[in-house]
């Protein structure tokens, strides 16, 4: 609906279910981009920052990982203060600033983030410094984490807002937003990791069951077989995500995952390139269906389901083939099929599950 609030109003419009006003204090194309580009620069510095720790590199507050992260969040807050500042004067609304429609949650994000931050020098203090997966399930590194991925949330939640959804440079900052944010749920989850798991190359035991060695070769197992179906999702809810929202074209895919592959590859210093490599190319395959399904005009439905399917379908067999080129893959032929069709099945069945995109969806940015 439309509200007008009569002669004083200055900038009416149409209200959103989350209070956002279509039309209001919005920001441009440009402020999107700068925005979505320092938030990648941001989750890049935390993957380096996590090769630092994993390798035993020297560690200070000094360091160029360090250096980036913290400039970055500094000029991604400093930024959401420019473009503020610039909606209120474009739209004429007689403030110093107004945040931008769409930018709500990355205030939020920044608040929870700076708090995470006091919380995290308190923790250290108390608990001493993580390392390995401690620092991984920190509840103040937790709350970063959130707080991050709220940040980055603005020049998504500002696409959805905007009526011209149709230009490619429209669709380039919700995707690199979307890809960032994607960033930081798989590097918190990083120790279940499709990407650089290598327990299939651990022979699985037939000890008795309930003896300690049954027990850890299963466990081994499980982590490695979970990695693949929690990897699955974390790629394709996303991605599913860009395609209701009319973001994905050709290419999407591939930079989303190319992307995400990479980041893994720094937590292990570039020793699985090969997987990077399969990563890209199954991808690529599945961008290619997809734009085959958009010149045939099928229904969105249509492509995030073989998304959701085809894409564990074709990424996990290429993890494997590289992973076995480094290292021969000791698990059972029942095993390395089925757990990729058991990927495929479980992403398919949550997107299913999910049901078709809202009409009104656009109109609520998430």
């Amino acid at each position: 609906m439309t509200l007008n609030t009569g002669k004083n109003a200055q900038q009416p419009g149409t209200w959103t279910g989350d209070g956002i006003q279509r039309g209001a204090r919005a920001s441009t194309v440009a402020d999107d981009l700068v925005a979505a580009v320092l938030g990648l620069v941001i989750v890049t510095a935390v993957y380096f920052d996590g090769r630092a720790h994993i390798l035993g590199l020297p560690d200070s507050f000094f360091t160029p990982w360090h250096g980036f992260l913290y400039g970055g969040l500094l000029l991604l807050m400093a930024w959401l203060a420019v473009i503020s500042r610039a909606a209120a004067r474009r739209h004429s609304l007689g403030k110093v600033a107004r945040i931008p429609g769409g930018y709500g949650l990355a205030v939020v994000g920044a608040g929870l983030f700076l708090a995470g931050g006091v919380a995290d020098l308190v923790w250290h203090q108390i608990f001493g410094v993580e390392s390995g997966i401690d620092a991984l399930l920190s509840p103040t590194h937790l709350l970063l984490f959130v707080g991050g991925a709220l940040l980055l949330s603005g020049p998504v939640r500002a696409f959805r807002l905007r009526d011209d959804h149709g230009s490619h440079v429209r669709r380039l900052p919700p995707t690199l937003a979307v890809a960032g944010i994607a960033g930081i749920a798989a590097f918190a989850l990083s120790f279940l990791s499709g990407f650089i798991t290598d327990y299939a190359t651990v022979a699985v035991g037939h000890a008795p069951e309930g003896t300690d060695e049954h027990n850890v070769a299963e466990a081994l197992a499980s982590a490695g077989l979970a990695s693949y179906v929690l990897t699955s999702l974390i790629l394709v809810v996303p991605l599913v995500f860009l395609v209701r929202s009319r973001v994905a074209g050709l290419g999407t895919v591939t930079g989303v995952v190319g992307f995400l592959a990479l980041s893994a590859a720094v937590l292990v210093d570039f020793r699985n390139m090969g997987t990077v490599l399969a990563a890209v190319a199954a991808s690529a395959l599945v961008d290619v269906v997809l734009f085959i399904l958009r010149r045939f005009n099928a229904p969105l439905r249509v492509q995030e389901l073989v998304l959701a399917s085809a894409l564990p379908l074709l990424l996990w067999p290429g993890q494997l083939l590289a992973t076995n080129a480094v290292k021969d893959v000791q698990w059972s032929a029942e095993m390395v099929t089925g757990i990729t069709i058991l990927s495929a099945l479980i992403s398919y069945g949550t997107v299913f599950v999910l049901g078709p995109a809202s009409r009104t969806g656009r109109r609520n940015p998430m």
